[in-house]
């Protein structure tokens, strides 16, 4: 028993006498075996808890099978655990490489994640988000970026009056050499300064879109629609942008805010109807409609004297107001919801005769022409000549006169005289009802 630890002494200082001839190389490669062989025990460990876990998994589906056995396989566990085993170690490996790069994977998606979160929260068919498309749009501006870019667009506006200048003198569109001449530039600084005020100008708009649609929102409903708006609340926003001045001391914003209103309510008062009303009579309307809301919130049953005394205006006016402004009803509308039969179907035609006007017609051209048998030829040409018969082309005195080689007085006694012969022949045909014509 006392000679094993002179043998482990003896050891020792074995060991110890040789630590000196140790290199640090070995020393190194030891100490990642040591790693290796503890990430190796590691592994082990964790697999043999996932077996453990299946296996008691496994067991426990099987009690649950009637003809089941109580013998559970290697193979059998070993083929259901090598599945997933490989998965989590390809998983594993995958974050140990990219272990770096995590941040900016969360940071940034994928293009393919964007396309479907912008398939997802895209609607071709919602005027408004068509509008506002696109990052630019989301861009507010500072007032020093307002300025900055302000420069830059008043630079482009003062070329391009030069550019008009030179049309209007040379007649055609001046080459580029010509308009640099003309400002004091050369091509490729008039270029330049070309293309950063269109990009300026640029920016600046799609920056006040959002402003455009606050106000369009405002007259949705008024006779346009929402494109319509947006067009042209559009128009009045570059509109603002060739008249607003810096040095006005107010932002950019606020001065297009009027431009872009007064463009959408243009177009209203133009094309909002089909029949066109005066500006002034939308603002009788607005104060009539806000008359009427007035006296229902009030609780009272508003009547056309009562809104006519409110708003200053007679009633027959009130009257004649709602009267031209009600909405026209197209010709190809059906006129009852039952039937397929339109407006168009059922409404006279004005331009045609019905036939018992037409017949009524042609039995007085016949009376007419057994009238005039009663007079001489001279007479009775005179007569039709006078009330154009049959042609319906009257003629005056003097262009009969002129036929007939007679003097203007001559033909109106020879008119008068034919003119009293029909009357007095009128009662005894029993034509009596066309002598108020006559007379």
């Amino acid at each position: 028993m006392a000679t094993e630890p002179i043998k482990s002494d003896s050891k020792v200082v074995q060991l110890e006498n040789c630590a000196d001839f140790v290199r640090p190389a070995d020393v190194l490669s030891l100490a990642k075996r040591a790693m290796m062989a503890s990430r190796k025990a590691a592994s082990l460990m964790e697999e043999s808890n996932i077996l453990a876990d299946e296996v008691d998994e496994s067991h426990f589906l099987s009690l649950n099978h009637r003809g089941s056995t109580m013998d559970i396989s290697i193979k059998e566990v070993v083929a259901v655990r090598s599945k997933r085993l490989l998965e989590r170690r390809s998983k594993k490996r995958k974050v140990g490489k990219n272990s770096n790069n995590v941040a900016c994977e969360v940071s940034k998606p994928t293009t393919k994640d964007m396309n479907k979160k912008i398939d997802k929260g895209f609607d071709q068919n919602d005027p408004l988000r068509l509008f506002l498309w696109g990052p630019e749009t989301k861009q507010l501006l500072t007032v020093k970026e307002e300025k900055d870019l302000f420069v830059q667009i008043q630079d482009l506006m003062r070329l391009e009056e030069v550019q008009q200048r030179l049309r209007l003198q040379f007649d055609r569109e001046p080459t580029l050499s010509e308009w640099a001449k003309a400002v004091g530039m050369s091509c490729q600084v008039l270029q330049s300064c070309l293309s950063s005020g269109k990009r300026s100008r640029e920016k600046m708009i799609n920056s006040n879109l959002r402003l455009v649609v606050h106000v369009a929102k405002q007259y949705e409903g008024k006779g346009l629609s929402v494109r319509d708006l947006l067009q042209e609340g559009s128009r009045g926003l570059m509109k603002s942008l060739e008249k607003f001045k810096p040095k006005a001391g107010c932002r950019f914003p606020t001065y297009a805010y009027w431009w872009i209103r007064q463009s959408i309510r243009k177009a209203i008062f133009l094309n909002s109807r089909v029949i066109r009303l005066p500006e002034n009579v939308f603002g009788l309307l607005k104060r009539i409609k806000n008359a009427r809301r007035l006296y229902i919130q009030e609780g009272h049953a508003p009547t056309n004297e009562d809104v006519a005394k409110r708003v200053g205006i007679s009633v027959e006016k009130l009257e004649a107001l709602l009267l031209t402004t009600r909405n026209p009803i197209s010709i190809q509308e059906c006129a009852w919801t039952d039937q397929d039969v339109t407006f168009q179907e059922i409404t006279a035609d004005p331009g045609v005769e019905s036939p018992e006007l037409s017949i009524a017609k042609q039995m007085m051209r016949q009376h007419v022409r057994g009238l005039l048998r009663i007079l001489k030829p001279r007479e009775r040409q005179i007569i039709q000549y006078r009330f154009g018969i049959p042609n319906n082309e009257q003629k005056s005195l003097t262009e009969i006169g002129v036929i007939f080689g007679l003097s203007k007085e001559r033909v109106r006694q020879l008119e008068s005289r034919a003119l009293d012969k029909l009357k007095d022949c009128l009662p005894i045909h029993g034509l009596g009802a066309y002598l108020e014509l006559l007379l």
